[in-house]
């Protein structure tokens, strides 16, 4: 255990002026796209689906009248509760949507129900940290489902420990899911929405976004630097369309369907239909940070 710590730790090796920096890790398993476009090859369901022109939302327009079966959402980091209920109530409005995760063959179930609810949905191997396989993400889903109108950043990593007690691998390892993969992410839709003067880019954060806590290094500061992102990104693409949010969730999201007595937890359809809402609000009253807890929350208590 202690030589794999030692390895894990950045090294240096130099040859002249060049030095080449490296470390040991455990390879991160990503879901090979090819099994879902054989699937759907079967299914004949392959066919390209591109916006047409006449999709995109003219500057002025009402965002609140348009037709979502005209639009494509992409989420990033789909796992049951938030982002199962997000993928249901985008699919259940009529949009097209786009599910990514590491691990996509567990999203099977998911793509099946809804799709068997008349939505066209499919699943994604992506990891989110790494720019080129978001790239090739961005690409696969404009190719399949058109350019995304909507993109949700919902990964979360979080491995608990002091300051005094935290590894530096393990600290960058959280950094990377939930800071650096929500820059790539929110980079890659931002470049390809921009020329369109249209689209939604919404960041997902926790308590942690706003409250360093003890024994909450890790997701602090990963957290706290999404917000950053969101608060930037804002201001320098809202002028061309773009409406960049960050959301701040105050609460245990529930991911199952067990109730436990006396314990709050937030409704996960109702955090979807609040980020749906963002991105129907009239260019007029963009939001560019909104924080959801339940009624009988105390504030500022969860991760």
């Amino acid at each position: 255990m202690r030589l794999w710590r030692s390895l894990k730790s950045w090294r240096q090796f130099s040859v002249g002026p060049v030095s080449l920096f490296y470390r040991f890790g455990r390879r991160v398993p990503v879901s090979n796209n090819r099994r879902r476009q054989q699937q759907r090859l079967k299914l004949d369901c392959a066919t390209p689906v591109t916006a047409p022109d006449s999709a995109l939302t003219p500057r002025g327009a009402c965002e609140s009248e348009r037709d979502a079966s005209t639009e494509t959402a992409l989420i990033v980091g789909v796992g049951p509760g938030y982002g199962f209920e997000l993928a249901r109530r985008f699919a259940a409005s009529g949009m097209r949507v786009a599910l990514a995760s590491r691990n996509a063959e567990r999203l099977d179930d998911l793509v099946d129900e809804l799709g068997a609810g008349g939505g066209q949905v499919n699943a994604y191997g992506c990891d989110a940290t790494d720019e080129r396989s978001v790239a090739a993400l961005l690409a696969t889903v404009t190719e399949e489902l058109g350019a995304p109108h909507l993109v949700v950043y919902a990964v979360q990593g979080f491995c608990p420990g002091t300051v005094l007690d935290t590894e530096v691998p393990a600290f960058e390892e959280s950094w990377r899911q939930n800071c650096l993969g929500g820059f790539i992410v929110a980079r890659a839709a931002a470049r390809m929405m921009v020329p369109l003067e249209r689209g939604s880019i919404i960041l997902t954060g926790s308590t942690s976004s706003l409250i360093g806590r003890e024994d909450h290094l890790n997701l602090a500061v990963g957290k706290f630097g999404l917000r950053a992102l969101a608060q930037v990104l804002a201001r320098e693409v809202w002028p061309s369309g773009i409406h960049v949010a960050h959301v701040v969730i105050d609460a245990d999201v529930k991911d199952s369907d067990v109730f436990e007595a006396g314990y709050t937890q937030a409704e996960p359809r109702h955090l979807a239909d609040a980020v749906f809402g963002l991105h129907r609000q009239p260019r007029s009253a963009w939001t560019s940070e909104m924080d959801f807890r339940p009624w009988n929350e105390k504030f500022w208590q969860h991760c």
